[in-house]
């Protein structure tokens, strides 16, 4: 499963990182909002760890922009910023949780854990998109949006 990491504080991300990869996870480091809302559109992500406070575009901006796309992959949002308002804001615009720093790295890794094995992530790896058809390889069932 494949997990892509926007924080710009490459020391923190770099050990996230290498944890994920412990635990048998594909991991990607972005240090740019712009550059991580790139990547993150590519839909190629099964979970997304994304810090607010980011060069460029900020983390809600980017978390905003990829609910608005339809992007169905898993959100943890990572932050400093502790306020009910800031949390609120991205638990109510599509963040899947949302953890402050500091935090202990099992806590991070028990959600991770927890959002890769929700019934929708497994859900996920059965459906096959493109454009507007979708392909659900348990059944081989095809659908189109548009029909």
């Amino acid at each position: 499963m494949r997990i892509l990491i926007i924080e710009d504080e490459f020391n923190l991300a770099d050990v996230i990182a290498a944890r994920l990869r412990q635990e048998h996870y594909e991991a990607e480091i972005c240090q740019d909002g712009d550059e991580g809302l790139y990547l993150a559109s590519a839909g190629i992500y099964d979970l997304i760890l994304l810090d607010v406070m980011l060069p460029g575009k900020d983390g809600f901006e980017i978390l905003r922009e990829l609910r608005q796309q339809g992007m169905r992959s898993k959100i943890i949002m990572l932050t400093a910023r502790s306020m009910l308002e800031d949390k609120l804001e991205g638990l109510e615009h599509g963040a899947n949780d949302y953890i402050t720093k500091p935090f202990h790295m099992d806590e991070l890794m028990a959600r991770v854990h927890i959002q890769m094995s929700s019934p929708e992530s497994c859900q996920e790896q059965n459906q096959l998109t493109y454009g507007d058809l979708s392909l659900d390889t348990s059944n081989l069932k095809l659908t189109s949006r548009t029909a």
